[in-house]
């Protein structure tokens, strides 16, 4: 045993030890805070570029370990994406079958149990995809210079009246790396990884101190939803892939401290109630305006039971990106790909992959023409507009997308938000049921010489312009 018992402790010998890894937890943390701050430098000059010496010792042991272990551990990846991929095929069949469950308030076979109805005749602002975590080279809002401008935006909506739901991979739990605390971070999750079978407080304590640090880091964005939409009762949120954790009690419960009320589900639906009763009370597709969700359930990389083969690809990628190279591996959107969007150049067709894999070049893992293929097939108002499907609004993908074309050149009944970590922009759905027919909006907003400047993006044919 690490630390000596004393025999007058009258507590079990392992709340003895979980309290002493706690301990030793927190000074580490205390230790890799003090390195960080001195790495930084003095406040108005901080470096958040540099990984710092202890990140980029721990990417290099990885690197070496990821080298002797590659050939083993390539073919035991390929392996593990061909069957997921095999597995998930089955879930994309089941889709249909899971939205109507969802919606009429029955059991679903796939694992996104959890739904929340919500009124459809407020106004929602609909974001996704914020990745936010704790400081360093890898705080992608602040790397990305999003941070400011999300506050704005959200004050924006606020003053206004509008809800805001938070649609998943809000915080990160993926993020390892890119300071000292995010080497020690990787280091204690892979450890509490390994224990969790005989104890699983280490990797829950870990993860809280994740989120407290990731509070701690966006305390103006965390005050801002507070004030403009909690406190009012017109905050929700979903549960993506990277913040998954939240499906632990522990974990939400924590998130519950920051965020009073703040439980998230892995479905919402924006219901047309009337007649005086509660959204809450709906269970008819017919009376269903929206489904919001992350979208990842059917991703064999990321999706629930298959997130082991996307978190092994991130801890890879994150972890390269943190050696001492000229140029990062991560493939954040630059300036370019928001000059796509402005000049009418954004792609507008849903993704497909290589079915084997589950993937495709570009890292996608995602099959839309697959899951909205299987969702025609099993609409559940064959002869009604769009099937009878109410609007399918994801995130996940990162790529905003308004009533995107299929193969055959078709328009979707589906929106993306996109994401927040766009180049100095932020990309987002509105849902404005006093718009008529056509309540969603895709918009971006951009740091135009520090203030914030809405667009709104439309589709035309398979591509997005500005309207």
């Amino acid at each position: 045993m690490l630390w000596p018992v004393s025999a007058s402790d009258p507590r079990p010998a392992k709340d003895v030890v979980r309290e002493k890894l706690g301990q030793s937890l927190r000074k580490v943390g205390r230790l890799a805070d003090s390195l960080d701050r001195a790495e930084r430098g003095p406040r108005g000059t901080e470096r958040p570029d540099t990984p710092g010496v202890a990140a980029t010792a721990w990417a290099v042991a990885k690197a070496a370990g990821v080298v002797a272990s590659s050939p083993v551990g390539v073919p035991t990846l390929a392996v593990a994406a061909r069957r997921t991929a095999q597995d998930c095929a089955l879930r994309v069949d089941m889709m249909g079958e899971h939205f109507m469950a969802v919606i009429e308030d029955r059991p679903t076979p796939l694992p996104a149990r959890v739904t929340r109805r919500l009124d459809a005749g407020q106004k929602w602002l609909i974001t996704s995809d914020l990745h936010r975590c704790n400081p360093g080279r890898l705080d992608w809002p602040r790397r990305q210079g999003t941070k400011d401008l999300y506050v704005q935006m959200l004050e924006h909506y606020a003053e206004r009246g509008w809800g805001l739901i938070e649609n998943g991979d809000v915080e990160d739990f993926w993020m390892p790396g890119g300071s000292a605390w995010g080497a020690v971070y990787d280091i204690a999750r892979v450890a509490g990884g390994v224990v969790a079978a005989v104890d699983d407080s280490m990797r829950l304590d870990v993860l809280k101190d994740q989120l407290d640090r990731t509070v701690d880091n966006n305390a103006l964005i965390y005050r801002t939803i507070t004030e403009g939409f909690l406190r009012p009762g017109r905050y929700h949120r979903t549960i993506g892939n990277h913040d998954e954790a939240f499906v632990e009690p522990e974990l939400a419960a924590r998130l519950e401290g920051h965020l009073p009320g703040a439980r998230p589900v892995d479905n919402l639906l924006l219901v047309h109630a009337g007649d005086g009763r509660e959204p809450a009370d709906v269970r008819s597709v017919d009376e269903v305006a929206a489904l919001v969700t992350h979208g990842h359930l059917t991703d064999s990389w990321n999706g629930p039971g298959y997130s082991a083969l996307g978190r092994a690809i991130t801890w890879l990628a994150l972890g390269l990106d943190d050696l001492p190279t000229p140029s990062g591996t991560e493939g954040l959107p630059d300036e370019e790909a928001v000059d796509r969007l402005l000049a009418g150049r954004g792609r507008n067709r849903l993704v497909s992959l290589d079915p084997r894999f589950g993937g495709n070049r570009r890292f996608d893992s995602l099959d839309e023409e697959r899951l909205f293929a299987a969702l025609a097939a099993a609409a559940p108002a064959p002869e009604a507009p769009h099937g009878g499907w109410p609007w399918m609004l994801f995130g996940h993908t990162h790529y905003p997308m308004m009533k995107p074309r299929d193969a055959a050149g078709e328009s979707v009944h589906y929106a993306n938000s996109g994401c927040a970590v766009l180049d100095h922009a932020v990309s987002a759905l509105e849902w404005d049921p006093s718009a008529g027919d056509e309540p969603v909006r895709l918009v971006l907003w951009r740091d135009v010489d520090g203030e914030a400047q809405r667009k709104e993006l439309t589709a035309d044919g398979p591509r997005l312009r500005v309207a």
